[in-house]
């Protein structure tokens, strides 16, 4: 079924008489990125944190660290990974949803008018990365990203100009350097979700 007549449910069997009912807003599974780049936390406390914030009906306890395991895994299955896409030429970075967040906020106030501060709790995952990758090039987070992501061109003796001001604007909007928490497992999942929103071709 496509995104326009796929009912979106949030209820999640493990068996037959295991069902957990999930709330997957976007600020939640941003809160669990966050949680999964923590280093001093061992994965299966990031695995117990993460289903607390995200199971709102469900007999946790009922289940085994493994199971825990495969909940989370089939939640992010489910209600967060999206449709994939086709690897760009390079790989940098041009997104950092916790350190880009004001200039999200302000992207979809100018485009939706959406305030994405009255819409934690409510506005899934999935709704907000389809907005996100429909947000117009004139959008502050659509500059930003673009500026990343710019090649410095050659100096040919008449652009130093041109090459300082790129050079300056990338250095005014990089990103910061960031420890990983590990590249593996849930933690390398949990890593992927910039790559979702990031328009590629």
């Amino acid at each position: 079924m496509g995104f326009l007549t796929e009912y979106p449910s949030n209820e999640i069997r493990l068996e037959k008489n295991l069902r957990f009912f999930v709330n997957p807003c976007f600020d939640v599974v941003l809160q669990i990125q966050t949680l999964f780049l923590e280093e001093q936390l061992a994965e299966q406390d990031k695995i117990e944190q993460a289903l607390k914030m995200l199971v709102t009906s469900g007999r946790l306890h009922r289940l085994d660290p493994n199971k825990k395991s495969i909940l989370l895994k089939e939640i992010y299955k489910q209600c967060i990974n999206t449709r994939k896409h086709p690897p760009t030429r390079k790989n940098q970075k041009v997104l950092d949803f916790e350190y880009d967040g004001e200039y999200i906020y302000a992207s979809f106030m100018m485009d939706y008018g959406i305030d994405l501060i009255d819409q934690q709790g409510r506005l899934p995952w999935r709704k907000f990365i389809t907005l996100f990758q429909g947000l117009s090039d004139r959008t502050k987070i659509c500059e930003v990203m673009r500026i990343r992501g710019m090649d410095i061109p050659e100096y040919n003796g008449k652009n130093g100009k041109q090459i300082q001001e790129i050079q300056d604007l990338k250095s005014f909007y990089a990103l910061p350097v960031r420890g990983g928490g590990g590249q593996s497992g849930l933690n390398a999942l949990f890593a992927t979700l910039e790559g979702m929103a990031v328009k590629h071709g």
